[in-house]
């Protein structure tokens, strides 16, 4: 091989890793802050609140309709982080949004508390339906909530969370100010 085609095929993979490494890929997290409106693949998240509590009051709607509710304590030496949320669908096919895991300073994971010994009916924190999980269609919206429980002196540091379609989105959200 001639110098200029040893060149040519280096700058032709240096060219290549280039423009491969400016494309944003799916499996690359993303992340942002409590309060940061963020779209991946026209999947808008806006984690507009979070915050500890040692007890979750849930109401149980059947049609909208209050049909009782249930007190859920943490316990000693325990505490609840809820974390709410809007998201909404911006693309042509369907999106699922899931909540995964959060994790404290010291890079312990603990994943969304799951209520039991529910009541008839769809439970909601204050306003939003509690859940984890939620599959929204074209142009679809919603909020939601949904509550990690934690020994009292961990200090809650990021939120994972997965948006599936044809591909896997991951990202994180700092919790900390």
């Amino acid at each position: 091989m001639k110098k200029w085609e040893i060149a040519a095929i280096v700058v032709f993979f240096a060219v290549f890793i280039l423009l491969l490494s400016s494309v944003e890929q799916p499996w690359q997290s993303k992340t942002s802050k409590v309060d940061d409106i963020v779209v991946i693949d026209d999947f808008t998240i806006w984690p507009h609140l979070s915050f500890v509590m040692d007890r979750l009051d849930i109401d149980f709607r059947k049609n909208q309709i209050s049909v009782g509710s249930k007190e859920y304590e943490a316990g000693a030496c325990w505490k609840f982080v809820i974390i709410d949320m809007t998201i909404a669908n911006g693309a042509n096919d369907t999106r699922t949004f899931i909540a995964n895991w959060i994790e404290d300073e010291n890079g312990m994971e603990y994943r969304h508390y799951i209520l039991e010994d529910t009541l008839e009916g769809t439970p909601y924190y204050v306003f939003d339906p509690y859940k984890v999980y939620a599959k929204l269609a074209p142009g679809e919206t919603a909020s939601i909530s949904f509550a990690y429980k934690m020994p009292t002196n961990a200090v809650p540091e990021k939120f994972h969370y997965s948006i599936l379609n044809s591909d896997s989105w991951y990202g994180e959200i700092l919790l900390k100010k």
